[in-house]
């Protein structure tokens, strides 16, 4: 090792660069997942159960009869508002609570209520009770320390919400302290959250604390038998799983992209240790002569790998550390995703997270050694002492072992997600990089045999330099073949998921101008006069309307956005891209409706299959009339008609209304026009279609950004192995240069043949990283993907950029080779010769 420290330090550099980023992608996410955790389980208090209903709540009627099952010693009702704020991007998360049922389940709640209050009334008398309802007045609200955080809000400013389109506003009465509620909310009392957001006679939600000795399973099931369909029981586990559940996909294929680079590590590490091997072949040879056995020879070559795996693992640890740090104050804890916006978690790290990841260095580094060790241990010593140091080793096919490897790779992607995430698709891709790794020095000697002839001689000596040592020369370049046809797969995933995110932008925007006020769940809407009043502006053709709601399928998963939205039923693929459509009529007494790719796979539904949504407290019976691309629900989403909509629920409210402008028209000036038919300081977005796909498009590539830098450390690892195998095997020919000198070779002849060398081999991983990428991407695409995200996206090639990244690979093989040959050259001729026994 202290003979060629620089191939050391790479080593301990990409086994480092592995186990940092897989550990600081772990420790942003685990950090994360915690902090949605707490918030969830702040929300329940002590509660050991929850009653819960969909995004329309449910009856408040219903508390009593909860309150009286056997077994339930507190019942505490909560009504949740996504209240829209004034002035600020998203909405804040309200709990209206009772005041004094909330003290029995929600200490830290009662704690600031009752300070609150206390501060309200001026110092109270230690010995009188304190009335828990002080800081709960009608018109003032709690905030979490991160809402009053990032709002930069006090106690005694207000706080301004949109309801519909007019604005209310309420006195800040105190923060609560952090550990009381996680989120970005707020608590008020639960009057006010029914009063002031539109649900009088309507709960959320009640959590339950159950008598001492109770079994929760028999209170769960009396609870079932007298609530209805669309009210579930639940616990606060559940609850933060399904918090948790949307991320998850997006969380886990960022972890194994991270663990990438530790992948490419242990490639490089088996590389640079072939090489070695190589190089200490006679040594090794004289060893044995001299006593020492093949147990201890490979003994020592593992034990320099764990010297190699336990530097890295020390030095990624302590980077990883560093790099969540950053990442966490840099980018947050969504990761530029937007999954969890407003969460600041700290970071802590665990000791087993450090011994796990620390393992994994280490085991990766030996995993890498362990084969060249036994090849190196298994030469017979007669041999290695005649044997040169580079020309030896011959080829074996390992046909079977490739094919063996290429159908199991086959198998696992025609498996299912595990746990809903795609496992197999990941073992698939890891299946064919090792095929592709073991079947490149057959690759490389059948296309040398078949390289065209030359009469330029520096030419022809390097193709029977690569040709003679295939096996060994292709050693320098496996860990390129990994990482770059992983980034080729990747830019082609990205390319085609943005293509078609841009495509499908286009189709889903038809008309010329849209204004939104609200989404799905929040309190900001349009009232249906003030929408038809935008209709009659100047200029206007004609416009269309949407509203956005939920409606659950299974009381086990979380609920379908609705868009209730002016359709044309014979013609929806006007406004949707369809994927496919039913052949079967309507049957009788159903409702027409048309489902997302994510909601069709997360609950088996195909066209013409029927189905029951529980909407606006109804069960409604509906029939599939087909499934469309949606890049926007990842939990999925169903379509109708908006005249079916307001038959069933009534709901008038619009948040979307669709312009189609007439052909003069002005829209800078429409747009003004419907600016001033809403109340002032009404807090909407008036956008054309050009501007929604832009920001579509920057939130795709504020999503993506940390891939490119993933994708950047593995390739760079990869430069790594290319810059170590050429310069193991360039510094081993140091006699042969010398001889070539001898015979008349210029300084510049040996550069020439080290750079078609470097060229030669840089090309070939390159073509070969090049089809194993193609092939990756298609898993990526039609199986990781859909398997984790539920979206189905058509193929494109960013070729631009892949035959750039190629050229740029290919000239840094020559560029390495040349440089490390002006090393190897660097003594005198005479000294090289002398070097070969």
């Amino acid at each position: 090792m202290r003979r060629s420290p620089g191939r050391t330090l790479l080593a301990v550099l990409a086994i480092a660069l592995g186990v940092a980023l897989g550990l600081a992608i772990y420790l942003i996410n685990r950090s994360a997942a915690d902090e949605i955790s707490l918030a969830a389980r702040s929300l329940y208090g002590l509660a050991d159960l929850a009653v819960e209903g969909g995004s329309e709540g449910f009856d408040e009627d219903l508390y009593p009869m909860v309150a009286r099952v056997p077994g339930v010693s507190v019942a505490s009702p909560v009504v949740e508002v996504e209240a829209k704020l004034v002035g600020e991007r998203g909405a804040l998360t309200l709990i209206g609570l009772d005041g004094f049922r909330s003290q029995l389940l929600q200490p830290a709640f009662a704690a600031a209520i009752v300070s609150g209050g206390a501060d309200e009334r001026g110092a109270a008398d230690d010995e009188s009770e304190q009335d828990t309802t002080g800081a709960f007045d009608a018109r003032t609200i709690l905030l979490s320390a991160t809402a009053a955080r990032e709002l930069q809000l006090e106690r005694g400013e207000f706080v301004e919400f949109q309801v519909g389109v007019q604005r209310e506003r309420l006195r800040v009465s105190g923060v609560l302290p952090p550990a009381a509620l996680q989120e970005f909310g707020g608590v008020v009392d639960i009057a006010t959250a029914q009063w002031v957001f539109g649900r009088l006679g309507k709960l959320s939600r009640i959590n339950l604390r159950l008598a001492t000795g109770t079994s929760p399973e028999q209170v769960r099931a009396a609870l079932t038998s007298i609530l209805p369909a669309s009210v579930k029981v639940t616990t606060p586990g559940e609850a933060s799983d399904d918090a948790l559940r949307l991320s998850r996909a997006y969380r886990s294929n960022l972890t194994a992209l991270a663990l990438v680079a530790l992948f490419t590590g242990g490639f490089f590490v088996y590389s640079t240790q072939s090489l070695a091997a190589l190089r200490r072949r006679r040594e090794f040879a004289v060893m044995h002569a001299i006593g020492v056995t093949r147990s201890q020879q490979l003994l020592l070559m593992l034990s320099g790998s764990v010297i190699v795996g336990v530097l890295g693992a020390a030095i990624g640890i302590v980077l990883g550390v560093m790099i969540a740090n950053l990442g966490l104050s840099a980018l947050g804890a969504d990761l530029g995703a937007g999954y969890f916006r407003g969460l600041a978690p700290g970071l802590n790290v665990h000791i087993a997270e450090i011994a796990v990841f620390s393992l994994l260095g280490i085991g990766v580094a030996v995993a890498g050694a362990l084969r060249p060790a036994l090849d190196a241990a298994r030469v017979p010593t007669a041999s290695a002492l005649k044997a040169g140091d580079i020309t030896s080793g011959e080829i074996r096919p390992h046909g079977w072992t490739v094919l063996t490897l290429t159908v199991l790779a086959a198998i696992a992607v025609s498996l299912p997600p595990i746990a809903g995430l795609p496992l197999p698709g990941f073992v698939a891709i890891a299946l064919l990089l090792i095929a592709c790794v073991i079947a490149m020095p057959s690759v490389v000697r059948f296309v040398l045999r078949h390289a065209p002839r030359s009469s330029h001689i520096p030419y022809e000596i390097a193709i029977a330099q690569i040709s003679g040592t295939a096996r060994y020369a292709t050693l320098s370049v496996s860990s390129i073949i990994v990482s770059f046809s992983l980034m080729v797969s990747m830019a082609i995933m990205v390319t085609s998921f943005r293509d078609s995110l841009d495509q499908w932008t286009q189709k889903v925007l038809p008309a010329d101008l849209y204004v939104r006020v609200g989404y799905v769940g929040q309190s900001a809407f349009l009232d249906e006069g003030l929408a038809e009043s935008m209709s009659r502006v100047p200029g206007v053709d004609h416009v269309a309307y949407s509203r956005f709601a939920r409606a659950q399928l299974s009381a086990d998963r979380p609920a379908l956005t609705v868009i209730a939205r002016t359709l044309d039923r014979e013609r929806p693929d006007e406004a949707l891209w369809m994927m496919s459509t039913a052949a079967t009529d309507v049957p009788e007494g159903s409702l027409p409706v048309w489902i997302s790719e994510a909601a069709a796979d997360l609950f088996a539904i195909s066209p013409g299959d029927q189905i029951e949504l529980t909407l606006g407290g109804k069960t409604v019976a509906a029939s599939v009339r087909g499934v469309w691309r949606d890049y926007e629900h990842q939990n999925g989403a169903v379509v109708m008609d908006r005249n079916d909509y307001l038959a069933l629920t009534g709901d008038r409210a619009i948040n979307t209304v669709w312009f189609w402008l007439e052909e003069s028209a002005d829209i800078a000036a429409i747009g003004n026009a419907i600016r001033d038919l809403l109340p002032p300081g009404t807090e909407h977005d008036l956008r054309t279609p050009r501007e929604i796909r832009a920001l579509s498009l920057a939130a795709f590539d504020r999503t993506f950004a940390i891939t490119y830098l993933l994708e950047l450390v593995a390739v760079t690892i990869g430069l790594f192995g290319i810059a170590a195998g050429i310069s193991a095997q360039v510094l081993a020919r140091r006699s042969e240069f010398g001889a070539l000198r001898h015979l008349g070779f210029t300084r510049r002849q040996v550069a020439g043949m080290l750079a078609i060398e470097g060229s030669v081999l840089g090309t070939l991983g390159v073509v070969v990283g090049l089809l194993a990428g193609a092939v990756i991407s298609l898993i990526l695409i039609y199986v990781v993907n859909r398997q984790s995200f539920h979206w189905s996206m058509d193929l494109h090639a960013p070729l631009g950029l892949l035959a750039g990244l190629s050229a740029a690979l290919i000239g840094a093989a020559a560029l390495i080779a040349v440089v490390s040959g002006r090393q190897a050259m660097g003594g005198e001729v005479v000294r090289a010769v002398r070097e070969d026994w």
